[in-house]
């Protein structure tokens, strides 16, 4: 393949790559707890290696896309099931693949009397489900869960030795995969009542982004293109000689 066109079309990919990223970002803006995708990639001496087997070695090579799992922003919303974690950590559920880890607090009580997500999915307390009395809730900023002024559990907070391997299975959920959970260090992380945590992205900022890719990634292919017409025309003038 031509070097130019080469070039322009590993860019290209790059750019696309780039672009799944910010448009899942925008989408997800108002998703509580929501993490948002960052790309990283560099400039690859041409002949170097790929870096994973499914990545074509180019002088542009697409890196990979990682999560930013840095604080969002705690918005009040009064509502006294909603919880945000000031500080590092998750929030643990039991889902129908087993426990997978959140930072999205927004709870309800379900028709069983358990605290869960709005899926159904049953929030982990540090001794399994927690069942709620038909009585107000009070959050503490340990975790602690009181129901009609008796202690009715303790919500599981966990770490992981790094936050980059988790697995993201949807927008707000990830795997453990082969890490060990932690349990969080008291005092480390802040329970806060009523409140969300919001995504922690800026949705100008990403609009902005998104155009500017956009843009990148048409300039790419008209290179291509061009590139491409450039070399059959040369082809077809030679054979003319």
């Amino acid at each position: 393949m031509d070097a130019g066109i080469f070039s322009a079309v590993s860019g290209s990919l790059a750019a696309q790559t780039r672009l799944d990223a910010l448009a899942n970002n925008l989408a997800n803006a108002g998703t509580t707890g929501f993490k948002a995708e960052r790309v990283l990639q560099r400039a690859a001496r041409a002949g170097e290696p790929a870096p994973r087997p499914s990545t074509v070695s180019t002088p542009i090579t697409r890196e990979w896309v990682e999560t930013d799992f840095s604080q969002g922003a705690l918005n009040r919303s009064g509502n006294p099931l909603d919880v945000a974690l000031a500080g590092e950590g998750f929030l643990v559920v039991k889902t129908a693949r087993g426990e997978r880890l959140t930072r999205s607090g927004d709870f309800m009580i379900d028709s069983a009397g358990y605290l869960a997500t709005g899926d159904g999915s049953r929030v982990q307390g540090t001794s399994g489900d927690i069942s709620v009395p038909k009585s107000p809730i009070v959050f503490g900023e340990d975790g602690s869960v009181r129901a009609g002024g008796q202690r009715v559990g303790q919500l599981r907070i966990v770490t992981v030795g790094d936050p980059a391997q988790l697995v993201r299975e949807s927008g707000t959920r990830f795997a453990a995969g082969n890490q060990t959970l932690a349990e969080a260090t008291p005092g480390s992380v802040r329970v806060v009542q009523g409140s969300t945590e919001g995504a922690n992205l800026s949705p100008v900022e990403g609009l902005v982004a998104l155009i500017e890719t956009v843009r990148g990634f048409e300039t790419y292919m008209r290179a291509a293109e061009r590139l491409d017409q450039m070399t059959a025309k040369a082809i077809n003038e030679v054979g003319r000689v």
